[in-house]
């Protein structure tokens, strides 16, 4: 082997560079539960973003449906509120070119349909070192996070009033 051959110092870096490309491939996802929390999603509806393409309207609402989530349809960007729903969902996301196009950053926003507050927000990043993900599978298993930790949130207890 031409690894045992090397001086320690060779291997000891030929190890530590081997440790950076690998870490500079990962991604990371983040999910952030807002001040207001509902566990009982049913009912959902798409806010899509100025810039939002089809096909990625399209991933979201597969994702949602493969969480037995029930979507109603689109509403006009901005909304925050809406009767007869649980909850809106909005994203963005940016993307970048390596060869072809590459998803480099998603970002999903689950707000209470009644209230408006923000219920939760979902970050993924692709690494610097990036990898050509596929984007179904970036937004099915960030929706899928993200709706597991609403639904398995606890509700906010108010804060007890000072003596």
């Amino acid at each position: 082997m031409i690894a045992l051959s090397l001086p320690p110092i060779f291997r000891s870096a030929l190890a530590a560079i081997a440790l950076v490309l690998l870490a500079g491939c990962s991604t990371t996802q983040e999910i952030t539960l807002g001040a207001a929390v509902q566990k009982n999603l049913s009912t959902i509806a798409l806010v899509p973003s100025d810039g939002n393409s089809s096909q990625m309207n399209s991933l979201l609402e597969a994702a949602l449906l493969k969480e037995q989530l029930t979507v109603v349809g689109a509403l006009p960007p901005g909304t925050r509120t809406a009767p007869g729903i649980d909850a809106l969902v909005s994203y963005t996301d940016i993307w970048r070119w390596d060869l072809v196009m590459y998803l480099k950053h998603l970002t999903v926003q689950l707000y209470d349909a009644q209230t408006g507050q923000l219920l939760a927000l979902g970050q993924w990043s692709d690494s610097p070192l990036h990898g050509f993900r596929n984007p179904k599978t970036v937004m099915e298993g960030l929706i899928s996070d993200l709706v597991a930790r609403v639904r398995g949130a606890k509700p906010a207890t108010p804060a007890a009033a000072p003596p």
